[in-house]
Protein backbone atom coordinates (compact mmCIF):
# COMPACT_ATOMS: atom_id res chain seq x y z
CA UNK A 1 0.00 0.00 0.00
CA UNK A 2 1.11 3.61 -0.78
CA UNK A 3 -0.59 6.36 1.05
CA UNK A 4 -1.21 10.10 0.54
CA UNK A 5 -1.17 11.92 3.84
CA UNK A 6 -4.02 14.72 4.25
CA UNK A 7 -3.01 18.33 4.55
CA UNK A 8 -3.60 18.58 8.55
CA UNK A 9 -0.44 15.72 8.92
CA UNK A 10 3.03 16.87 8.56
CA UNK A 11 5.29 16.07 5.56
CA UNK A 12 7.77 15.02 8.08
CA UNK A 13 5.71 12.13 8.65
CA UNK A 14 5.88 10.91 5.16
CA UNK A 15 9.95 11.88 5.01
CA UNK A 16 9.89 9.58 8.29
CA UNK A 17 7.99 6.78 6.51
CA UNK A 18 9.61 6.96 3.16
CA UNK A 19 12.97 6.44 5.37
CA UNK A 20 11.35 3.07 6.58
CA UNK A 21 11.34 2.32 2.72
CA UNK A 22 7.63 2.96 2.05
CA UNK A 23 5.97 5.37 -0.13
CA UNK A 24 4.53 8.08 1.44
CA UNK A 25 3.58 11.57 0.21
CA UNK A 26 2.07 14.38 1.49
CA UNK A 27 -0.20 17.09 0.94
CA UNK A 28 0.87 19.77 3.08
CA UNK A 29 4.01 21.62 1.47
CA UNK A 30 3.69 20.28 -1.95
CA UNK A 31 1.93 21.48 -5.10
CA UNK A 32 -1.17 19.70 -4.35
CA UNK A 33 -2.05 21.92 -1.11
CA UNK A 34 -4.95 23.94 -3.22
CA UNK A 35 -6.70 20.68 -3.76
CA UNK A 36 -10.50 20.57 -2.35
CA UNK A 37 -11.30 17.63 -1.07
CA UNK A 38 -12.73 16.19 -3.84
CA UNK A 39 -9.44 16.65 -6.15
CA UNK A 40 -7.51 15.02 -3.39
CA UNK A 41 -9.07 11.80 -3.40
CA UNK A 42 -9.17 12.05 -7.40
CA UNK A 43 -5.13 12.25 -7.07
CA UNK A 44 -4.73 9.87 -4.43
CA UNK A 45 -7.23 7.32 -6.57
CA UNK A 46 -4.86 8.13 -9.60
CA UNK A 47 -1.79 7.74 -7.76
CA UNK A 48 -2.94 4.02 -6.32
CA UNK A 49 -2.41 5.75 -2.62
CA UNK A 50 -4.71 5.45 0.05
CA UNK A 51 -5.54 8.46 2.13
CA UNK A 52 -4.72 9.16 5.78
CA UNK A 53 -7.23 12.35 7.04
CA UNK A 54 -8.32 12.79 10.14
CA UNK A 55 -10.88 15.10 8.13
CA UNK A 56 -14.05 12.62 8.78
CA UNK A 57 -16.85 15.23 8.16
CA UNK A 58 -16.02 15.80 4.69
CA UNK A 59 -13.89 12.15 4.10
CA UNK A 60 -16.48 9.83 5.26
CA UNK A 61 -19.03 11.01 2.47
CA UNK A 62 -16.62 10.75 0.36
CA UNK A 63 -15.15 7.30 0.41
CA UNK A 64 -19.22 6.14 0.65
CA UNK A 65 -19.41 7.50 -2.63
CA UNK A 66 -16.78 6.03 -4.27
CA UNK A 67 -17.76 2.38 -2.84
CA UNK A 68 -21.13 2.64 -3.99
CA UNK A 69 -21.87 0.31 -7.01
CA UNK A 70 -20.67 2.29 -10.15
CA UNK A 71 -18.83 4.54 -7.70
CA UNK A 72 -15.08 5.23 -9.35
CA UNK A 73 -13.50 3.19 -5.71
CA UNK A 74 -10.45 4.22 -3.94
CA UNK A 75 -7.01 2.31 -2.29
CA UNK A 76 -7.84 2.60 0.56
CA UNK A 77 -8.97 5.39 3.30
CA UNK A 78 -7.26 5.58 7.04
CA UNK A 79 -8.87 7.52 9.07
CA UNK A 80 -8.31 9.23 12.34
CA UNK A 81 -10.00 9.93 14.96
CA UNK A 82 -10.43 13.87 15.74
CA UNK A 83 -8.92 13.32 19.04
CA UNK A 84 -6.01 11.75 18.00
CA UNK A 85 -3.20 14.22 18.73
CA UNK A 86 -1.55 15.59 15.96
CA UNK A 87 1.45 17.83 17.34
CA UNK A 88 4.88 17.72 17.01
CA UNK A 89 6.00 15.44 19.72
CA UNK A 90 3.39 13.16 18.52
CA UNK A 91 5.00 12.15 15.39
CA UNK A 92 7.31 9.65 16.28
CA UNK A 93 3.92 7.82 17.60
CA UNK A 94 2.15 8.58 14.23
CA UNK A 95 4.77 7.44 12.14
CA UNK A 96 4.69 3.87 14.36
CA UNK A 97 1.31 3.62 14.07
CA UNK A 98 1.32 4.05 9.79
CA UNK A 99 3.80 1.69 9.41
CA UNK A 100 2.18 -0.77 11.89
CA UNK A 101 -0.59 -0.40 9.02
CA UNK A 102 1.50 -0.82 5.93
CA UNK A 103 3.21 -3.62 7.27
CA UNK A 104 -0.59 -5.20 7.75
CA UNK A 105 -1.54 -3.91 3.95
CA UNK A 106 1.55 -4.47 2.04
CA UNK A 107 -0.24 -4.60 -1.52
CA UNK A 108 -1.65 -1.89 -3.79
CA UNK A 109 -4.84 -3.00 -3.74
CA UNK A 110 -5.06 -4.46 0.12
CA UNK A 111 -7.20 -1.96 1.26
CA UNK A 112 -9.21 -0.97 -2.26
CA UNK A 113 -12.44 0.21 -1.16
CA UNK A 114 -11.93 -0.39 2.46
CA UNK A 115 -11.20 2.12 5.65
CA UNK A 116 -8.75 1.11 9.03
CA UNK A 117 -8.81 3.38 11.99
CA UNK A 118 -5.76 4.51 13.75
Amino acid sequence: MKLLLGEMLSPDIAAQLRSRGHDVEAIKGSDHEKLSDPQVMDLAREQQRALVTNNLRDYRPLHHEAVIPGGPGHHGMVFMPSAYRRRRDDIGRIVDALDKKLREHPGLADLANGETWL
